[in-house]
């Protein structure tokens, strides 16, 4: 009874020896090979810090019908942009910007890259990437000067949300 308890004992030992990865003896006619994983995040993230100390983009036209007026904060004639989008992911991103809604028909809002608001877009509910605003290395900032224009704007505060996406460039 010993006996076969025992050869089972080193029977089951033998056995799950041989099921351990690495257990079993290589030679030159069996090599030992193993899988090699290359496991690299993708990380799109990013921040967006709005010019100091503001918390929301605020437009304040002196009249109802006003041109170029600049977001609270933010001072292009000075290069201080109302915003500031960095790339704190891994890989290089396009970003693009939208309005999730229609944009009122008595107010135009540019956007650019550019302190002289060279090549803007007008903010839409559709997404646009502005000029310099796609290749962004890990690290690196894109900045957003914005003006508006109100023809015949109502009286009160309307707000809309803009919406700043990004994607890994391909």
């Amino acid at each position: 009874m010993k006996t076969n308890t025992a050869i089972r004992t080193v029977s089951l030992a033998l056995i799950m020896m041989l099921m351990i990865p690495g257990s079993m003896a290589y030679d030159a006619g069996t090599p030992y090979t193993v899988t090699l994983n290359y496991i690299v995040p993708s990380d799109t993230s990013f921040t967006v810090t709005l010019v100091s100390p503001e918390t929301t983009i605020d437009f304040n036209p002196a009249t109802k019908d006003s041109a170029d007026v600049e977001p609270d904060g933010q001072i292009a004639a000075s290069n201080i942009p109302m915003a500031t989008i960095s790339n704190t992911g891994n890989l290089n991103q396009n970003f693009t910007v939208n309005l999730t809604a229609a944009q009122e028909a008595w107010a135009v809002v540019s956007l650019s890259n550019f302190s002289n608001y060279a090549t803007p877009i007008t903010l839409s509910n559709t997404a646009q990437s502005p000029t310099g605003w796609t290749g962004i290395v890990a690290s690196a900032d894109v900045v957003a000067y914005m003006k508006a224009t109100f023809t015949d704007a109502p009286q009160g505060t309307t707000a809309k949300t803009l919406q700043i996406n990004s994607a890994a460039t391909s």
